[in-house]
């Protein structure tokens, strides 16, 4: 943790995620418990939150308000590559018929800018906007495989590679071996490291408009996404869509 980070700030934002992560509205006894500081302090930052509109009470309970999608969608709408690849993921999707995302970089996580999922497709855990390890899934992979030499080691050295199945990657020599031949062929493939039964393939989108480093990817069970189906029919229209993306972006 950075020495120079605000105590407060943070007591506020856990306030705020916690909110969020309940599924039903939450007292203040029952919020201070969950983050660990005192009703007094809790009732404090709440009454912040509510007065600059990040937090609604509503019987004497609080839950978030939707002030944080209105950052969230104008914070996406920024981002040149969404505007230019959203449309070709919705029709990746569509032809692969699982679902498939839009991945970006900031600083050392990788995060789904925008999910489109299919009415038979996979639903993921994972929802637009979540920060996730770059090593556990294939649109992470490829990013990281994208990265410059510096980028990559300075992105390791801080990095944890927790497991989260029995197939993550873990250690640090295999997982630079894997970006090297994702480097090679220009795409990456994932298989039950984040998820079990959950296999995808991403590869990165190049030059990304001057923007955020991007990938793209389709992921779904083992059982439907597998053999030369994953591996050329799946990864051929992935390839094909990250090439259509970047002339839009580019005009290359």
């Amino acid at each position: 943790m950075s020495e120079y980070t605000v105590a407060a700030t943070r007591t506020s934002l856990r306030i705020l995620e916690t909110l969020v992560e309940s599924d039903d509205a939450l007292g203040v006894t029952a919020l201070s418990e969950r983050v660990g500081v005192a009703k007094s302090v809790a009732h404090n930052h709440l009454s912040t939150l509510r007065a600059c509109g990040y937090v609604v009470e509503k019987d004497g309970t609080y839950e978030p308000s939707l002030r944080t999608l209105n950052l969230g969608v104008r914070t996406r709408a920024r981002t040149t590559v969404y505007d230019g690849a959203r449309e070709k993921v919705d029709a990746l999707a569509e032809a692969t018929g699982e679902t498939a995302t839009l991945f970006v970089l900031e600083a050392d996580r990788g995060v789904p800018a925008y999910v489109s999922e299919v009415a038979d497709g996979w639903s993921p855990e994972f929802r637009a906007g979540e920060r996730m390890p770059l090593h556990l899934n294939a649109p992470g992979k490829s990013l990281l495989a994208s990265l410059s030499e510096d980028r990559l080691t300075e992105i390791l050295d801080r990095s944890d590679l927790t497991a989260r199945t029995q197939a993550t990657i873990t250690d640090r020599d295999e997982l630079e071996a894997e970006l090297r031949r994702i480097r090679d062929n220009g795409f990456s493939f994932c298989r039950g490291e984040q998820f079990e039964g959950i296999v995808g393939v991403a590869a990165a989108v190049p030059n990304a408009g001057g923007d955020r480093t991007a990938a793209v990817g389709v992921c779904g069970p083992a059982d439907r996404l597998n053999g030369r189906y994953l591996e050329e029919d799946i990864t051929g229209q992935v390839l094909s869509t990250t090439k259509s993306i970047q002339v839009d972006l580019t005009g290359e």
